[in-house]
């Protein structure tokens, strides 16, 4: 499947921060503090931060942390107009192979209870609703869904996120899951 002809993922950098700003404030509510991706490409460790480019032109964006066994995705954005193309299918499986890269088991995240576009997205990568956090959106109190995956490192998981790579025609997403379990 092509999406869009010489789409890349690769690493934010600092550069990158004023445009993955106009997409937060074109697609979000409440963006991020002026800072905060800032902060977070400089001083956060736990953190990965994505950008989905098309030469000059950043599509959307995506990051995570990593918790001990556990990465939390924080944020996931992309262009309005470029919306129902399946680039945020491509940054999420960009995110989850960072997290395999990282060694996390699990994938954590939040989604607006009324994204139902996200939500499908998320389950079709095997993720589940295990919790609802009451008024966690400050700019209009909507509740928020909870969402994990299965062990990253399950067999039927594993082959469903292989599946779901073989689609995607973006360079840089990163490769499938190692196919044995990995021994600490």
């Amino acid at each position: 499947m092509v999406l869009i002809a010489g789409l890349a993922v690769d690493a934010m950098r600092a550069e990158d921060i004023p445009e993955v700003q106009a997409i937060e404030r074109e697609v979000f509510l409440t963006p991020w503090p002026k800072n905060a991706y800032q902060r977070e490409l400089l001083q956060n460790r736990a953190a990965r931060y994505l950008v989905l480019r098309q030469a000059d032109v950043i599509r959307g964006y995506g990051g995570l942390w990593q918790v001990g066994e556990e990465a939390h995705v924080t944020t996931i954005g992309v262009r309005r107009q470029d919306q129902g193309q399946g680039l945020g299918r491509a940054l999420f499986a960009a995110l989850l192979c960072q997290a395999y890269e990282l060694g996390a088991r699990w994938v954590t995240l939040e989604v607006r209870a009324s994204n139902d576009a996200a939500i499908h997205l998320y389950e079709r990568f095997r993720f589940k609703i295990i919790g609802r956090r009451r008024g966690y959106y400050t700019d209009d109190g909507e509740d928020a869904l909870v969402m994990w995956s299965d062990n990253l490192h399950a067999p039927g998981f594993k082959e469903n996120f292989s599946a779901l790579l073989t689609g995607l025609d973006v360079a840089g997403v990163g490769s499938p899951p190692p196919a044995e379990y990995p021994v600490r």
